[in-house]
Order: C-alpha cells, then structure tokens, then sequence
C-alpha cells in the first residue's frame, strides 16, 4: 500500500508540476502577444507581400474613388482613376505605410484579437485607415491637389492569414487560453492529491519544486536552442511551415525563454532550501 501511496504522489508531483510549468508557459506567451509588437510585427509582414500590396492598391484605390466621389469629384474624369492607383501604390509600397501600420497599434491589436477569439473558420482581415496619408499626397498632386476637398476614406481592408493559416493560429491561441485558464487549478489539485496521498510530506513540497525547475528549465533550453522553423512545424494541426506562423514563433518565444528560465531559477532555489529544511527536520527527530 506505501508503495502504490509513493507512486501515485510521485505521478501527482510530475503532473501538477508539468500543469504549473504549462501554464507560465502560456501566460508568458498570451502576454508577448497582448502587450508586445507580434502583432503589428506579423501584420507588417503579412503586407510585405505582393498579393496583400496588390490587393491593398486595389481595395485603396476603390475606396478613395468612392470617397472622392462623394465629396464631390467626378471619378470618371479621365485621369483621376489612374493618378489615384498610382498614389495609393506608392504609399503602400513606401516607408510611410510601414510606420502608418505600427502608429495603428491599438487598432490592429483589437482587431487580430477577436478574429482569433472568433469560432468561426476564414481568413483573417483587418483594416487600415489611410485617410490622413492620402489625403496628404492628394495635395501633392500637381495642379489640381490644393482644389481637392480633405476626404473621409473608409478602411482599406486587407488580409494578413489566409484560411489554413488562420485555422492553425486560432488552435494555437485556443489551446493557450485553455492553457492559462485551467492548468494552474489542475496543477493546484494535482498537488493538493498529492500531498493527501504521500508518506513523506515533509519532502513533498521540496521534490514539488524541484520538478518545476526540471521542467521549466527543459522548457527554457528548447525555446533557446531551437529555431522557429522547428517550433513551428510541431505546433499542433500538422506540419505548419508558414511564414507567419513562423515569424510569430520568433516574435513569442524569446519572452517564454526569459519567463520560463526565471521559473527555472527560483524554483530551483527554493527546491534547494526546502530540502535543507527537510533534512534538517530529520536530522532532529522530527516525524
């Protein structure tokens, strides 16, 4: 009967310990993507490419064409339609439009967030207000740019994860949230098992600590020795090699390294005192 007491207590310590290290883990994940510049990074990226600024000059050239309109330009005058796609092209093609995105934080952040909170499948779209760059180089326009009325433009929308990446990022984000929410109350009941079905509590909380700092600091060693790439590919939902996926990986793990190699140290010490303080309890005689 000890034994099989043993067994189970070591199992729980393993387990509540695992749940513990998970769920700083997940925490410290959800916090560089909340609080951090992932999004705006991985955004940024997303409208590097050629298919988002081709569908950016498209999708921003009709709705300046509209906006134009309504205050009160002919938008079929001859000119108007091609001048306006050459602008939108440049500013989204130009340093501008990189520091417009990283200025729209907030926006963007708010965004990313409810499309990966959402339970439906898609595409992941955000929108881009421009008004106050466009309106800019619309003055800019030889001859006719200081008769050109300031414009309201709505947001220009444009996608930053197509349907199989978005499907991959909301598993991900899924299982975080899971992660931050319930593991540490299972790695608590875990531990409160435990305690109820070991021999030797007095050790328990010191062996307890120790499989924190185990686990944690193999936590810190894979996300410091391996590259993106690699993380990426075994994140759940099969062989994920995409470029945003990937860029995403770069941009958290460095924050799980830090926070689970902090994990790692303190548990070790405190692992390490709790053990003197054990021994010394047995060395007095004490049950």
């Amino acid at each position: 009967m000890n034994v099989l007491r043993t067994i189970a207590s070591a199992i729980c310590i393993v387990l509540g310990a695992l749940c513990i290290a998970t769920w700083a883990a997940s925490w410290a994940a959800l916090d560089a993507i909340r609080e951090g510049t992932v999004i705006e990074d991985v955004t940024a990226r997303a409208i590097a490419s050629q298919g988002a600024q081709d569908a950016l000059v498209e999708n921003g050239t009709e709705q300046v064409l509209l906006a134009l309109e309504e205050a009160g330009i002919d938008s079929t005058t001859p000119g108007i339609e091609g001048t306006t796609a050459a602008l939108i092209k440049a500013l989204v093609s130009s340093e501008a439009f990189n520091n417009l995105v990283h200025a729209q934080t907030k926006s963007i952040r708010e965004q990313m967030v409810v499309a990966l909170d959402s339970d439906g499948p898609g595409a992941i779209t955000i929108t881009i207000n421009l008004s106050d760059e466009v309106n800019m180089r619309l003055e800019q326009v030889p001859v006719i740019g200081s008769s050109i009325p300031e414009i309201a433009v709505p947001g220009i929308p444009v996608q930053v994860m197509d349907d199989a990446t978005a499907a991959k990022a909301r598993t991900v984000w899924d299982a975080l949230h899971f992660a931050k929410q319930w593991f540490g109350w299972l790695g608590l009941a875990l531990v409160a098992i435990g305690i109820l079905v070991s021999n030797r509590k007095r050790w328990f909380f010191a062996k307890l600590a120790l499989a924190v700092g185990v686990i944690s600091a193999a936590v810190w060693l894979v996300m410091t020795l391996l590259e993106p790439q690699t993380l990426a590919e075994r994140i759940p939902g099969g062989g994920v090699a995409d470029a945003l996926i990937v860029e995403l990986v770069h941009q958290v793990k460095g924050t799980v390294a830090t926070v689970m190699g902090y994990v790692a140290l303190g548990a070790m010490i405190v692992a390490l005192l709790l053990f003197i303080l054990a021994s010394r309890g047995t060395k007095g005689g004490r049950p």
